[in-house]
């Protein structure tokens, strides 16, 4: 298989981490397909201690699996057949991710073999962010409106937010010519209680989503008036406090 095109977007800042428990299945689905989507180096430990390295291939959620590729070291595809047990890591836009899995099939291709597996019930979530993002559950549809560098305006779902910045997703049509370090002059957070946040937004990634229909792009906010401030800082809040409540106790 071909190797895993970098990221586009420029490293975050570390901090401590802060551990999630997702248990959401809209929020797992939507931390694979940003693995996927950016070609993130997934590190594979076998029950031997082995570490293997590989990445997501695709993510197919009508069948409840995805799908991974085959481990380097060869040895570890060997122990991998045998063992058909593993745990994942992951670090994908500033998140550390990982959960155990256990392969479902293995299927042999022209360039090697992919393992079909499981889509998790539980993944653990670290952030790495100076600003902890927090992930926006789809259900809350969240609408994103901004104005694109060339003057169209355009909309988006969001996906996750800090009091730095926010990512979402957009149709690729709409996202034409959008690229890292441009600026999105008037970017509208359209909140749940009906209150917006609004300030200009550098873009600093852009990824193509599972069938390239749809973008994800994540942003910086350059400034935010006092009152968005404090409207974003409850949003996010909110949503900590929502996730905190399924954490055990230890793991937020």
């Amino acid at each position: 298989m071909g190797s895993p095109a970098r990221n586009l977007a420029p490293a975050a800042e570390p901090s401590e981490g802060v551990a999630v428990r997702l248990t959401d299945p809209a929020l797992v689905l939507c931390l694979l397909r940003r693995a996927h989507a950016t070609r993130s180096l997934v590190t594979v430990e076998l029950p031997s201690g082995r570490a293997c390295v590989s990445a997501i291939l695709a993510v197919d959620p009508a069948s409840g699996t995805f799908l991974l590729d085959e481990l380097v070291p060869g040895e570890g595809h060997e122990e991998l057949r045998r063992a058909r047990r593993l745990r994942a890591r992951m670090r994908v836009q500033g998140v550390e991710a990982e959960f155990e899995a256990t392969v479902e099939a293995i299927e042999s291709r022209r360039d090697g073999a992919v393992y079909r597996i499981p889509i998790p019930a539980t993944v653990i979530y670290r952030q790495r962010r100076s600003h902890h993002r927090v992930p926006v559950p789809r259900r809350l549809g969240v609408t994103v409106r901004f104005v694109l560098p060339d003057g169209r305006e355009g909309q988006g779902l969001l996906c996750d937010a800090s009091l730095a910045g926010i990512g979402m997703e957009i149709e690729a049509e709409g996202g034409t010519g959008l690229s890292p370090r441009q600026v999105l002059e008037r970017c509208e957070l359209r909140l749940p209680d009906r209150s917006t946040v609004a300030g200009p937004l550098e873009v600093r990634f852009v990824g193509e989503i599972a069938s390239g229909r749809r973008l994800r792009v994540g942003g910086r906010f350059l400034r935010l008036e006092p009152g968005d401030r404090r409207r974003l800082q409850r949003f996010v809040a909110a949503l900590e406090r929502e996730y905190a409540r399924r954490c055990p106790k230890g793991e937020a």
